[in-house]
């Protein structure tokens, strides 16, 4: 894999969260409409991660990094495995976020290990942002029960 193959796995990536998330406004607006508001931030969340890695596409950001360096390593294959989801419901759909939470959560933390800088920054800004975005899909699971 060589770099833009990563940068636009990862797009890819986050933009089947982005399409995940819009999935979940729709089946909350009929399942749970107090759920919707969440999907929709959820949703602009993951828009906004994958407008920034392709800013870093366009503009070559991370040629000349570490992250060169360490490609062949970065045990990438988890995150990239993930196929369309096609969840039959709201717990499903919750379920299936949160498997691929976590490998955005794994990837960013790795990624922000090998650079430095700003970009390192950036990376663990979108870590943490990943584990909110955990954090808050465990609680609308809860709710589902309620």
């Amino acid at each position: 894999m060589n770099l833009e193959e990563l940068l636009k796995s990862i797009i890819h990536q986050e933009n089947e969260l982005y399409n995940l998330y819009k999935l979940g406004e729709t089946f909350a607006t009929y399942e749970l409409p107090s759920m919707v508001e969440h999907f929709k931030w959820l949703a602009g969340e993951e828009l906004r991660h994958k407008r920034t890695i392709e800013s870093f596409l366009e503009e070559d950001t991370l040629k000349g990094t570490a992250v060169i360096d360490y490609l062949d390593s970065l045990s990438l294959e988890p995150y990239f495995k993930d196929e369309r989801a096609e969840p039959a419901d709201l717990e499903d759909l919750i379920l299936e976020a949160l498997i691929r939470e976590k490998h955005s959560y794994e990837l960013y933390d790795r990624l922000s290990q090998i650079l430095s800088g700003s970009l390192s920054d950036i990376f663990k800004m979108m870590r943490q942002e990943e584990l909110k975005h955990a954090y808050r899909l465990k609680i609308l699971y809860e709710m589902i029960g309620e």
